[in-house]
């Protein structure tokens, strides 16, 4: 209460002392004035205190009034450069006295740093104005001196503890300071950072702390304590995490501390509009800026290499009560309290979009911070808590909760942690649309949902934890609403895992258990692995890898629909067969590698023992499987450095071809068909297509023939012939020759003396030759053919193809042929057309664009279409209005194969903390003051 009122004693003080003409015409206005700003300021108990303080504050019940005109630097554009740096410009004409300034104000030389635990303050004109100030002794103190400026100053004090130095510019400025002897205001003076120095300030107040700075029309300030009073605030402080700066206005702000502001009347936005697009409005605010010099790992100081300056490190913290979100001027939200971590600078919504097909009918998605709405004031550092709240008309209400954290320890365990933890649950009422023949399924339980959980950690010596919960309701639901995640993610399993890594080697122990009965998963109750790879033997003569697995399992196979419509095209693959019991395996590889010339040349052999307790006669099963053969590879190159050709922006070019070779002749003891896949070498996804498949092109359940039987494929690719592979029950007799040619054209491009190395084509073509086709390739000597070529025109213009080719009777055989145009920021486009043949034939063109129309309008397109009996297979059209703080984006979309033709509406933050991306908009768009005022 004691530091209270001297403020508001210093800052009556300061107003009378720099308006002293104004104080004498106002001597006799109401004494009611008087005390309504000292209320204001510093409460009632400080009416009494200053009552002998002349009763003039004329413009108090307007503090903008009519002396209150603002520089025009105010309204200028502060820029945070894309890099991330945060940097204020432009500084003129509040420039530092080192800096050059091009509106001719003085400059001095350059500056002395003071002596450690002392300041220094010196002033400045504002202008060409020279500095007038009077400087005098407290007549009631001879120890306290006071000096008054009122033809406008820059006031810069360094060798402050923390942030290094204040600078300050404003109209006219009071100080007072104690000593016993005449300072030396005009040159400057330094003093102990102990001795009190305080400032009141007054007219087009711009005031910089570090790299945070305040716009005010009065303002008092405890140099020493760090405190301060501010009547009409604006603050600009940088967030780096989306390169714009949090700007946060009140009627009146207390500085309590170095880096603490309590705010009464308060908003904060990050809007640099003068009636901002949306912003945060509070009864009382507690803004926390705790700011020091970033240091690198060493502990030395970063620099600002554009500056020069020391970059300051910021953790900012926003705490409220009485909250109301405005979006133009229009309440949309509130709430009694509220906290955030301005890194992360969203208030209560992270999101909100409205959607509109038939499929789920009207949809509104909301994302709200959880720690905001519960008003926690310090949540753990990288823990991110969001609450879902959802309602699909067609459907029912939603709710669901994601935690995202990363974090150097976790619940004590110290060691980098990071994870995620997502429910969502629906109150279905309506039916399932998975497209084509499934557009009208039942719903197994009107209570559906999911719960994901996968969390891993890294502790000293090499150790892993990894664990992961993955339950879903019913079958369709992650397809119905995830088909991201469904198509494109890893399966959603349950299991934990600890894990060493030491050297080339690792050993492992992991239990799984099946929580979804409609997917076939192995239960691993336990298992454990070793691994020892390319140890060297005999003084580099060989090398020697390993890999031993133990388990005892329970293989589970995926129950069969309900619903009848997928019951009639559904089926078992031949490989289900519930099992129990263990399973043991050791696989050992030997290479000797040596060189010819140029060639390097490596025999081996591979070998493995293996026994599973039950196969798919639920008998026990042994087998051995061994592989020898020879890799090699050669590399050639070819330089044309005097070739240049500007149109094709050409350089030289450097032509390099790595030929390779892998003759592999293997046996096994046992047939491939006698055993279950353990180890899935598909998703659930692909094999729930795989269970349909057959009824489509095959007219039957399955199994399919060989040729198409994915196991086959995967034997044939060499799914076997290495120690690390993915599958222990795949190995078969096979004798393949696979041949590769990897190819590289490189040339060099950009400025003339600055020129990068990059690839301007790349072509690569394997292919393999079956020695024995009949046994091996269904009558063929060559198989498994495919290419991909990248040509890389210009910066901006590329030329892709791939294709895959296998010659027995209706083989699969694709080909892609395509174009990508970039011109960022503007835009990309991209097309191309896909053929395919065999049980399967489409020829597919797709074409898409994102377009940057206009600093204000940004669209993308896409469309897919199968000409041939496929018709038509969707359509995407999205237009986003780019607004100063938000994206608004309003969109259609028509998939074909669910019949469903749909809108969205999106609002989109800008000033969320993300880096350049695709939003809702499906365009590139900084976030907003990544290039300053738009």
């Amino acid at each position: 209460m004691a530091a209270a009122r001297r403020q508001g004693c210093r800052f009556l003080l300061g107003f009378v002392l720099a308006n002293r003409e104004l104080a004498r015409v106002c001597a006799l206005r109401s004494w009611r004035v008087f005390v309504a700003i000292a209320r204001s300021l510093t409460g009632a108990a400080l009416i009494v205190t200053l009552a002998a303080a002349p009763p003039c504050l004329a413009d108090v019940d307007n503090p903008r009034g009519t002396n209150s005109k603002r520089s025009p630097v105010t309204r200028a554009q502060f820029t945070a450069p894309s890099d991330g740096s945060a940097t204020v410009g432009p500084r003129d004409p509040f420039v530092r006295p080192d800096q050059p300034s091009s509106s001719g104000a003085a400059t001095a030389a350059p500056e002395e740093i003071p002596a450690a635990g002392a300041r220094r303050a010196r002033f400045f004109p504002r202008s060409n104005v020279p500095v007038q100030l009077q400087a005098f002794t407290n007549p009631n103190n001879p120890n306290e001196r006071i000096v008054i400026v009122s033809s406008g100053v820059q006031l810069i004090v360094d060798g402050l503890v923390g942030f290094g130095s204040i600078d300050v510019a404003a109209d006219r400025v009071v100080v007072w300071t104690q000593s016993q002897q005449d300072l030396d205001f005009g040159a400057g003076f330094q003093q102990d950072e102990n001795v009190p120095l305080e400032i009141y300030l007054e007219g087009n107040i711009v005031f910089r702390q570090g790299d945070r700075i305040i716009f005010a029309d009065r303002m008092f300030y405890d140099v020493r304590r760090q405190q301060g009073t501010v009547l009409n605030a604006e603050i600009l402080s940088p967030v780096p995490s989306y390169q714009g700066l949090a700007r946060l206005r009140a009627q009146v702000l207390q500085q309590v501390g170095q880096d603490q502001f309590i705010a009464e009347g308060a908003s904060l936005t990050s809007s640099r509009l003068g009636i901002p697009s949306y912003d945060f409005r509070a009864g009382q605010l507690v803004f926390q800026d705790f700011q020091q010099p970033a240091v690198d790992p060493t502990g030395a100081p970063i620099i600002d290499p554009q500056t020069g300056e020391p970059v300051v490190a910021h953790n900012r913290r926003l705490t409220s009560r009485n909250n109301v979100l405005a979006i133009e001027e229009l309440p949309v939200f509130f709430w009694p309290t509220f906290t955030t971590n301005l890194e992360d600078p969203t208030f209560y919504f992270e999101r909100v979009i409205f959607k509109q097909d038939s499929v789920f009918g009207t949809q509104i998605y909301t994302d709200l911070n959880m720690f905001e709405l519960l008003g926690v004031e310090n949540p753990p550092q990288g823990v991110g808590w969001d609450l879902s709240v959802d309602v699909l008309s067609e459907r029912g209400p939603a709710l669901g909760m994601t935690v995202l954290y990363d974090r150097p320890e976790f619940f004590g365990l110290q060691g980098p942690a990071f994870g995620v933890f997502d429910a969502w649950g629906i109150h279905d009422d309506g039916f399932d649309n998975l497209g084509r023949d499934f557009r009208h399924l039942e719903v197994p339980d009107k209570l559906r949902g999911r719960v994901l959980s996968r969390h891993r950690q890294y502790f000293e010596d090499g150790y892993q934890l990894s664990a992961e919960i993955g339950y879903i309701s019913d079958r369709n639901f992650l397809e119905q609403y995830f088909e991201n995640e469904w198509d494109e993610f890893k399966d959603q399993t349950t299991g934990i895992e600890f894990k060493r890594y030491i050297d080339n080697r690792s050993w492992s122990i992991a239990v799984d258990g099946r929580l979804n009965p409609f997917f076939t998963q192995t239960e691993q109750l336990p298992r454990l692995d070793h691994y020892w790879l390319g140890q060297s033997l005999l003084g580099d003569s060989l090398t020697w890898f390993e890999h031993s697995s133990a388990m005892y399992s329970k293989f589970q196979t995926a129950n069969p629909p309900a619903d009848p419509v997928q019951a009639a095209q559904w089926g078992p693959l031949p490989w289900e067969v519930p099992a129990t019991g263990e399973r043991l395996a050791t696989r050992q590889e030997l290479d000797l590698p040596f060189s010819i010339g140029g060639i390097k040349v490596v025999p081996y052999a591979l070998g493995e023992l293996a026994h599973w307790g039950q196969d798919i006669n639920l008998e026990s099963l042994d087998r051995a499987y061994g592989q020898v053969g020879i890799r090699s590879s050669a590399s050639i190159w070819s330089v044309t450095p005097e070739i240049e050709d500007d149109l094709l922006n050409l350089h030289g070019i450097a032509h390099k071809v790595v030929l390779d070779v892998d003759a592999g002749y293997t046996d096994s003891s046992q047939n491939f068909d006698q055993l279950q896949l353990y180890d899935p070498i598909d998703d659930d996804n692909i094999e729930a297509f795989r269970r349909r498949f057959p009824f489509f092109d095959f007219g039957g359940p399955p199994p399919v023939p060989l040729q198409f039987d994915e196991r086959v494929w995967a034997i044939r690719s060499g799914i076997g012939g290495n120690v690390t592979s993915p599958s222990t029950e795949l190995a078969e007799d096979l004798f393949a020759i696979r041949m590769g040619l990897r190819q590289r054209w490189q040339t060099k491009r950009g400025p003339e003396a600055n020129r990068r190395i990059i690839d301007w084509i790349t072509f690569d073509v394997e292919g393999t030759f079956f020695p024995d086709p009949d046994r091996d390739n269904f009558g063929e000597s060559i198989g498994l053919v495919n290419y991909n070529f990248v040509w890389h025109v210009g910066d901006r213009l590329s030329m892709v193809s791939d294709g895959y080719f296998d010659f027995y009777a209706d083989a699969p055989r694709y080909i892609t042929v395509g174009g990508f145009l970039n011109r960022p920021p503007r835009g990309s486009l991209y097309l191309g057309i896909r053929s395919l043949e065999g049980p399967i034939s489409a020829n597919v063109i797709a074409a898409a664009y994102s377009y940057r129309m206009s600093p204000k309008w940004a669209s993308t397109f896409g469309t897919t279409f199968n000409i041939g009996n496929g018709g038509n297979i969707g359509q995407n059209f999205a237009v986003t209005r780019i607004g100063e703080s938000f994206l608004v984006t309003l969109g259609v979309n028509v998939d074909a194969s669910k019949g469903n033709v749909g809108a969205n509406f999106a609002v989109e933050p800008r000033f969320l903390s993300r880096a350049f991306g695709n939003g809702a908009s499906g365009a590139r768009i900084p976030p907003a003051g990544a290039f300053g005022l738009e």
